[in-house]
């Protein structure tokens, strides 16, 4: 996996997707009875640097196993530090409020059942923040799936 994770912050599509397929053989989202996907948004600037958003090429792979929709519900609003860049104490305060609903209408989700995806988890900062905003329209459960649990 860290070679993987690597590749996928220098640019590297491939590795993303790559990931998007490890976490669709080796985790239990396939026992679970998702609606919808939502990765991580990027904030513009880093889309801009890297390429792509790695969190959506992740879930392009769990959406073509799956058979289940993306949906982006979300936008980055705010250019956060890498999380691994700060100790665990600034990390829910980097991405707090970074996040916010894009301002469409999203009364699809109501009672589906989301299934967030991302590269890393740590602290789960970045997922209880988006998790948070997703409340907002009432899902009726929100799952998250990780590449990798960094310890």
């Amino acid at each position: 996996l860290q070679p993987l994770i690597l590749a996928k912050n220098y640019s590297d599509i491939v590795a993303a997707r790559q990931l998007g397929q490890l976490m669709w053989d080796m985790t239990y989202i396939k026992n679970i009875p998702f609606d919808y996907i939502v990765p991580i948004p990027s904030h513009w600037s880093r889309f801009a640097k890297r390429g792509f958003n790695q969190s959506l090429e992740m879930a392009r792979v769990i959406a073509q196993e799956s058979g289940k929709p993306i949906v982006q519900p979300l936008k980055r609003t705010k250019r956060t530090k890498f999380q691994a860049s700060l100790n665990r104490g600034f990390r829910a305060q980097n991405v707090q409020e970074a996040f916010e609903l894009n301002g469409a209408d999203w009364t699809q989700v109501r009672d589906k059942h989301i299934l967030i995806v991302d590269d890393l988890l740590t602290t789960g900062a970045t997922i209880k923040e988006v998790a948070r905003e997703l409340f907002a329209l009432k899902p009726a459960a929100i799952s998250a799936v990780v590449a990798c649990r960094v310890v």
